[in-house]
């Protein structure tokens, strides 16, 4: 497992540091620039596409790479920081603009979603060389336990989510033109469906990113996977390349999902808006029509947003190719996606109601360091966003009535009256985390072993149902070591996996990711705590 870093930023052309502020002014090139956030899914079209036409062009294009719901949270609450949006697909998109606010918005390419495996684990299961490989096969193959899969969170990654709905409209008898509908959702027969499924997932990265670098540099722990067809493909030709086994995919025939990356301009008040709208005008036409990114996208694997379905026409079988499972003509509808009010509704279900209940210890650092670097000021956000529930329903991270979260505070020990424990998802119980991280003083030495100590001591007790147990560790220091066997030793045994976040520069990797290695955990340098422990929180 792995936390997605830091935000991206990439740029073509002339760059900044950052977007500027606001929609009004400040456009410092006569309406020739064009601020753009996408998904990290985007990233190599980014690069390979747009980011050559823009310098071509003498454009600014500024892209920040965000994930799905810091999209939809933006968009939702009015920001100007970007001209124009672009989702990995129309799920978080519906989410984001409830208000309408984007303006032609089209789809850039298309690629289905995916169940992916090493291939001798796809031989093994019986799906390599089938071209017929129902839902019902995926599905019997999951919840059997005959291979360990695992899914992207859906309430944090467009991929988890077209695959929720893609097995929600199986659970409910729909062929692919017909969307879920409330009654169905509050069936028993998607409820128990669904629940069964999710359950079956041995682990739920919070983005697609990070799915696909773990799951292939694990192939102990992690043996399938449910991604996109356009991911595998840039993975296995890194793959190829260094003489490894591929991927190998299954399409799942009847209830196929599809990303259709929709790209949309956010108007905004002032002169530039014009200027700034004849850009992206001519970016969609440069994706969509321009015969040479076409063939670029064809090569990253992207299908044409206008072909015939999902057939491509005299296929590069370096790339479409059928040694890996992958179709170049593909006879089958997608699945349409509910109303908004459904998506929503059905991810806050996955939240409280359909995944696995979750053990999480958080250890917090709080040496004296924390106070002057800014880190604590961190913390508090952090907690604030995680929580307190009215915040964790706008980040999709509402705590399950079953869930149990502590959170610990160390310096040279574990702090005095830490850690706390709330069982459920009281709000009052859990905003009183959030008030006795306020209330918290930064003070003393760093010794992240006494915390990682003290949660092994409260995981590795036998659980009830099978429920997930997990460590948010997040330290700005080097710690002090005389309890770091005993710690570690404990924590490994258990099966307890620690997501170490190291904050600022004197952090010590080395230590850090010794205890994420060590628990099949992970390690992510990261310098914006809200960002960093709100993705730790995702792994649900």
């Amino acid at each position: 497992m792995a936390v997605a870093a830091a935000t991206v930023m990439l740029a073509a052309g002339c760059t900044s540091d950052k977007p500027p502020a606001g929609g009004t002014g400040g456009d410092r090139t006569g309406g020739t620039s064009l601020r753009i956030v996408a998904g990290s899914e985007q990233e190599s079209v980014v690069n390979t596409i747009v980011k050559p036409w823009c310098a071509s062009k003498g454009y600014t294009c500024d892209v920040t790479l965000k994930g799905s719901v810091d999209q939809a949270r933006l968009l939702t609450a009015g920001s100007q920081d970007y001209d124009a949006y672009w989702f990995a697909s129309s799920v978080f998109s519906q989410l984001g603009d409830k208000a309408n606010v984007l303006q032609d918005v089209k789809p850039m390419f298309l690629t289905p979603v995916v169940f992916a495996g090493w291939r001798s684990e796809m031989r093994r299961l019986g799906f390599v060389g089938r071209t017929d490989v129902a839902i019902a096969d995926i599905l019997r193959a999951v919840e059997s336990g005959e291979t360990k899969v695992w899914v992207t969170n859906p309430t944090q990654s467009n991929s988890g989510a077209t695959v929720l709905f893609g097995f929600m409209n199986y659970f409910a008898g729909n062929g692919p033109g017909r969307p879920l509908t409330q009654e169905q959702l509050d069936s028993p027969a998607v409820e128990q469906g669904v629940t069964r499924f999710i359950n079956a997932m041995d682990q739920t990265p919070p983005s697609t990113g990070t799915l696909m670098t773990e799951c292939v540099a694990r192939p102990d722990v992690c043996r399938t996977m449910f991604t996109y067809e356009d991911l595998v493909i840039e993975k296995n030709q890194e793959l190829t390349k260094a003489g490894k086994e591929p991927l190998v995919v299954a399409y799942p025939r009847g209830s196929l999902a599809i990303s259709d990356a929709p790209l949309g301009f956010l108007p905004q008040q002032g002169a530039a808006d014009a200027g700034k709208r004849r850009v992206f005008s001519e970016l969609q036409d440069h994706l969509l029509k321009d015969a040479g990114a076409q063939a670029q996208l064809l090569k990253l694997g992207r299908r044409p947003a206008s072909s015939v379905g999902l057939t491509l026409d005299n296929p590069d079988l370096s790339v479409f190719n059928p040694e890996w499972g992958i179709q170049a003509t593909i006879n089958e509808q997608g699945i349409q996606y509910p109303a908004t009010p459904i998506i929503e509704a059905a991810l806050d279900r996955y939240q409280t109601r359909y995944r696995r209940p979750v053990n999480t210890f958080y250890c917090l650092d709080g040496s004296g360091s924390m106070s002057s670097n800014g880190g604590w000021d961190g913390v508090k956000a952090a907690a604030h966003q995680v929580f307190d529930q009215d915040q964790a329903a706008l980040n999709f991270l509402l705590t399950h009535p079953e869930d149990v979260t502590t959170v610990g505070i160390f310096n040279s020990g574990l702090t005095a009256g830490s850690p706390w424990t709330v069982q459920g998802n009281d709000g009052a119980g859990l905003h009183g985390l959030t008030e006795k991280i306020n209330d918290y003083r930064p003070t003393g030495g760093t010794n992240i072993y006494a915390c990682l100590r003290r949660a092994t001591e409260e995981l590795g007790r036998p659980q009830p149902d099978g429920r997930r147990r997990l460590v948010v560790l997040m330290t700005d220091g080097k710690s002090e070591t005389r309890e770091r066997e005993s710690a570690l030793s404990g924590l490994k045994a258990s099966g307890v996996p620690v997501i170490a976040i190291a904050f600022g520069r004197d952090a010590d990797p080395e230590q850090l990711r010794e205890a994420a290695s060590a628990t099949g955990g992970a390690f992510v340098q990261q310098d914006d705590l809200v960002a960093a422990l709100r993705q730790a929180a995702g792994y649900k």
